[in-house]
């Protein structure tokens, strides 16, 4: 209770300050405007400032301390305010900032309504724990440092996302020389398992109670395939949830419900992960005949091929993007040279 109190008093304050400088400045504006007698500068200009503080705290989100820090819609307030009319600058904003509030709490109550796996407390975790693109050589020089307050620094913003890497990282780190590496890695790993269990839960919840409904399906399967690589399970329980993941995905190809090369490529790569590289190579070849432009579908099914040694998908799939991977285009030139040479040879 007193944590929300905390956390409420700059919003609460910030209502009080937009309330008395709008009503303050429009008074003088409405005098000015009535009578022509223009008020006292000094007092539009306390006004103005009065009520772009209070604009700023009821923009401000995250810790009490920054609350003071200015921000854009504060900026914004404090220029309207000073270089516009007594009270029509003030009024203007005001409104256009109530209804930007508005409307995007009324975005996320409906998000709320609808069920929507991307909404809520679900939305915040996929935007922190989504596997994006990382670039890890920073991380890894800086963890290099002797500096030990820099490297757990560091710890706290791999902590941030659960992509494979970061995770492979900070269980590299669990073996680490510095004690207080170590104790960080673990709580950083242990953090990320709860949130990604969390996230996975609210997704089974959501199908297990409307099983027929193919989002949700889809979303669980997702939630099951995040879990599953990002690092921060052993190996028989990564298996557990791509198994469940691989026949659920199964169920819906099966059904027509869903006849996307995305679905497709994701049963490629979680049949690959279970070891079944012919199927898997199967599975691929299927998104790519759907989808001949996706590079990453492209890339996958090359992988596969080659480690099943089907060097007649390979070559194809490679003439396919010669023009995209720089070099390539020369090595198969020598290539179909050097064949027509060993036929010719041959023939002779």
């Amino acid at each position: 209770m007193k944590y929300r109190l905390y956390r409420n008093l700059p919003r609460t304050a910030g209502a009080i300050l937009l309330a008395i400088g709008l009503i303050g400045d429009g008074l003088d504006g409405l005098l000015l405007f009535s009578t022509g007698v223009r008020p006292s500068i000094f007092w539009h200009v306390l006004l103005a400032l009065l009520w772009a503080w209070g604009v700023n705290l009821l923009a401000w989100q995250g810790q009490a301390r920054k609350a003071v820090s200015p921000n854009r819609w504060g900026l914004t307030a404090l220029l309207l305010g000073m270089g516009t009319f007594p009270g029509l600058g003030m009024s203007a904003c005001t409104i256009a900032f109530l209804l930007a509030r508005c409307l995007f709490a009324s975005s996320q109550f409906s998000h709320a309504l609808a069920g929507n796996p991307e909404s809520g407390r679900e939305r915040e975790l996929e935007e922190v724990f989504s596997p994006h693109e990382m670039v890890l050589s920073p991380f890894v020089d800086d963890l290099r440092e002797d500096n030990t307050e820099a490297r757990r620094a560091v710890v706290a913003k791999l902590s941030r996302s659960a992509h494979p890497d970061t995770t492979r990282l900070l269980r590299q780190l669990l073996s680490d020389a510095t004690a207080e590496i170590r104790s960080d890695a673990s709580i950083a790993l242990t953090c990320l398992d709860e949130k990604l269990a969390q996230a996975l839960h609210q997704s089974f919840a959501r199908w297990h109670a409307n099983p027929g409904d193919i989002e949700y399906t889809l979303a669980f399967i997702h939630h099951c395939h995040r879990y599953a690589t990002s690092n921060v399970l052993d190996t028989k329980s990564q298996r557990v949830y791509l198994v469940l993941a691989r026949d659920l995905l199964l169920e819906v190809l099966a059904g027509g419900k869903r006849e996307e090369a995305q679905a497709w490529l994701k049963l490629a790569d979680i049949r690959q992960r279970l070891g079944e590289v012919p199927r898997a190579l199967q599975d691929a070849l299927h998104a790519v005949h759907m989808q001949p432009e996706d590079r990453e579908a492209s890339l996958l099914t090359m992988d596969l091929a080659l480690r099943c040694h089907a060097w007649d998908i390979l070559l194809t799939l490679l003439e396919q993007h010669a023009g995209a991977l720089p070099g390539l285009s020369a090595f198969l030139s020598s290539q179909r040279m050097s064949t027509c040479s060993e036929v010719s040879w041959s023939g002779l």
